[in-house]
């Protein structure tokens, strides 16, 4: 089982466990609705009727995550009920649900009073206490049932549409509903990650920790790779990498295989950190794992190839090897993977950075021109430095040689 899969993902019928948000998940998958892809992929949601009206902030105790309001709204279903005064004249009026339990219930009383001969006169402190026994009983029955698998579903479709703030709302109703279900609040998690709302994604991911059992390892895993997305969107490189490695400690306890997307997030970490050449071994092991997989089954049965995967893990090794300093060592990767992937626009605009710089300027030209007309994501974003080596994390010695091509070409 891959375990950086969304929660999402977990949570469908047919589909695999998380990660997948992830988030992993980066939600949810990957996720389409799957986890859209942590950024978070998100994969195959319904539209679901009405659903109870969101907490107030007044609900949440301090520091809670208290969501946005949405459109959905309750409605009090009235009955008609015949109910009896003590002149013995019955009358019929229309009632609320929650007013004609209590009547029945105290209905139930008066017909004792009349059985003991006590009548409408007697008996009345007797069953004052059995009334308000029964208007308390009332009211807890009175009070909405929530359709959770409904409640899901929509929570999907908002998930898969990266309405992020609105599968948040619908998973806070869930949590509602099911205060000690860690699924609601893991599930919750990886959508507030895609949203960008980290602090309160780590607040989610640490009270369903609080909820599972340490004996069920696979679930503690997940979370803690889950976990380990929220500290990595605030840049808290050790503490991401610590629970990267927690979690896949515990997934082989349990008797998992590996997890190429934690492999992969590692040498992410490992990248930041600046220990290039523990994030290039990293970066090998997760495209080797994604290159044995034979995909993720979906909701209908069939299976994606991870090949794609294991061209990005592969791509992130090359660039680490061109940090090392062994440019020809690089290039030769770089060659073989654009060739393996000709839609690869990162490889392509790598290779025309190296060629540059070692002056094959027509070989970098012709690169480029690939990379910019030829594939359809095309170039733009690997002329913005900061996107390249703060989002695509390319180290610092290949953003400066991309520097160096835009400025001299």
């Amino acid at each position: 089982m891959l375990l950086q899969r969304h929660a999402f993902n977990a949570s469908k019928p047919g589909a695999p466990g998380r990660l997948n948000s992830a988030a992993s998940s980066r939600r949810a998958g990957a996720a389409a609705a799957q986890p859209v892809p942590r950024d978070v992929g998100a994969s195959g949601p319904q539209v679901i009727p009405d659903l109870p009206k969101l907490p107030s902030s007044s609900d949440h105790a301090p520091g809670d995550y208290v969501p946005q309001p949405t459109t959905s709204a309750v409605v009090t279903t009235e009955l008609s009920a015949g109910v009896h005064s003590c002149s013995d004249t019955p009358t019929t009026r229309r009632v609320s649900r929650r007013t004609w339990l209590v009547a029945a219930c105290l209905a139930t009383g008066w017909a004792a009073d009349i059985i003991n001969g006590s009548g409408c006169g007697g008996g009345k402190v007797a069953y004052a206490a059995a009334g308000a026994d029964a208007a308390a009983s009332a009211s807890a029955a009175a009070r909405p049932v929530v359709d959770l698998s409904t409640l899901q579903e929509e929570a999907y479709l908002a998930y898969a549409e990266r309405r992020f703030q609105d599968a948040v709302n619908l998973l806070t109703e869930c949590i509602a509903a099911e205060p000690e279900s860690a699924r609601w609040r893991e599930m919750r998690a990886e959508a507030l990650v895609d949203g960008k709302n980290f602090t309160a994604a780590l607040q989610d991911f640490e009270a369903a920790l609080r909820l599972v059992p340490d004996t069920d390892r696979v679930t503690r895993a997940r979370l803690r790779t889950g976990r380990a997305l929220g500290y990595e969107g605030l840049s808290e490189w050790e503490a991401a990498l610590a629970d990267y490695k927690s979690g896949m400690e515990l997934a082989a306890e349990a008797g998992e295989s590996l997890d190429p997307y934690v492999l992969n997030s590692i040498g992410n970490c490992l990248n930041s950190l600046g220990r290039w050449e523990e994030a290039r071994e990293q970066y090998l092991a997760s495209a080797a794992v994604f290159q044995q997989a034979r995909g993720f089954r979906g909701r209908n049965g069939s299976t994606t190839p991870r090949l794609d995967g294991a061209i990005f893990a592969a791509s992130n090794a090359a660039l680490m090897r061109a940090q090392l300093g062994d440019t020809d060592g690089a290039v030769q990767e770089m060659v073989r993977i654009a060739r393996r992937a000709p839609g690869s626009a990162d490889m392509r605009a790598a290779l025309a950075a190296l060629y540059w710089g070692q002056g094959r300027q027509r070989e970098a030209e012709e690169m480029w021109e690939f990379a910019c007309d030829r594939i359809t994501v095309g170039c733009v974003k690997y002329t913005d430095l900061d996107w390249l080596g703060r989002i695509r994390r390319w180290p610092p010695a290949m953003v400066a040689r991309m520097a160096d091509f835009l400025a001299m070409r």
